[in-house]
């Protein structure tokens, strides 16, 4: 424990209690009762916690708040957590609607917390496998609005609170994007409806998001035309000249002003067809841009589409 970067690795009870909700007496008795979670000691008598357990203990929360007792969750693996709930779910779900919603809830905050789990131990066959079960048990839409999106929320409050670094986050994003890439390009093939022109303003360097509305997207009827990241404003505006998209779709993350991001989404309206809809999301997106829609979430962008008529434009 006195190397360093081991100890980086490590939180405060204090620390510990913030990024879990739990609070810091309960963690000590906990230890002292259970053996968990376990801690190191420093040559100064300190004791310190490993960042990995903060999805377990963030789940043992979750499974708290659904009625299970300390002495049955606070020693259990992530995979005996999301046994027990899955178990709970099935159960609840032949008795009570309502106690089946929030027993689904807590599931998919468990398997969130399971991702986390992964992306702490870089271990990036455990994330994809975990991408790949909740792709097939829940479809396309569902994984992205319930599952991805959320994941990659996690991460980033996560590496805001210190619990994950950087490397963290670009690990995430990676086995992310290799997925999603696969994944809606199968689904793209041969489709012969409308289409979506989707990219990024230029300077852009997240592709995170438009791979998200790309999935979306290739779950309706349209036709998806993806330019990607960091395009020139004139190489995006010729692209909606040369194939007149029913609408142009843009994912504009944190690293833009909405000031800026705003004169450049003007000057793309300017130049685009009055029949082309221009939509954008995303932290760094200009609200309230007349000619542009601005849309806060993805089931709100999947109601867009299944609900556009083009003869109405």
């Amino acid at each position: 424990m006195t190397d360093v970067t081991k100890i980086d690795d490590y939180l405060s009870i204090g620390e510990l209690a913030s990024m879990t909700g739990i609070g810091v007496h309960t963690l000590r008795v906990w230890e002292k009762r259970y053996g968990s979670p376990h801690s190191q000691r420093l040559p100064s008598g300190h004791r310190r916690y490993p960042k990995a357990e903060v999805p377990r203990l963030r789940a043992i929360a979750s499974a708290l708040e659904s009625g299970y007792r300390p002495s049955k969750v606070v020693t259990a693996t992530m995979e005996e957590l999301q046994r027990l709930m899955g178990l709970q779910s099935f159960v609840e779900s032949k008795a009570d609607a309502h106690n089946a919603g929030q027993a689904e809830q807590t599931s998919k905050e468990m398997w969130i917390e399971s991702g986390v789990k992964s992306i702490h131990g870089y271990d990036d066959g455990a994330l994809l496998n975990g991408f790949h079960e909740q792709w097939g048990r829940h479809g396309a839409l569902n994984f992205v609005i319930h599952f991805a999106a959320p994941l990659l929320e996690r991460v980033g409050k996560g590496w805001e609170t210190g619990e994950l670094t950087v490397s963290h986050e670009h690990f995430t994003s990676e086995c992310m994007v290799s997925f999603l890439s696969e994944k809606w390009r199968q689904m793209n093939i041969r489709k012969q409806g409308p289409t979506v022109l989707i990219t990024t303003l230029p300077g852009e360097s997240y592709s995170l998001g438009i791979l998200l509305c790309a999935v979306v997207t290739s779950v309706t009827n349209f036709k998806v035309i993806y330019l990607g990241i960091d395009n020139p404003l004139e190489d995006i505006i010729t692209a909606a000249k040369n194939y007149q998209p029913d609408i142009l779709t843009m994912s504009i993350s944190h690293v833009f002003n909405p000031e800026f991001a705003e004169t450049l989404l003007y000057k793309i309206r300017k130049e685009l067809s009055p029949k082309t809809l221009m939509v954008t999301g995303g932290k760094g997106s200009p609200r309230n841009l007349p000619g542009v829609t601005y849309l806060t979430e993805l089931d709100k962008y999947y109601d867009l589409l299944v609900n556009f008529n083009p003869s109405t434009r």
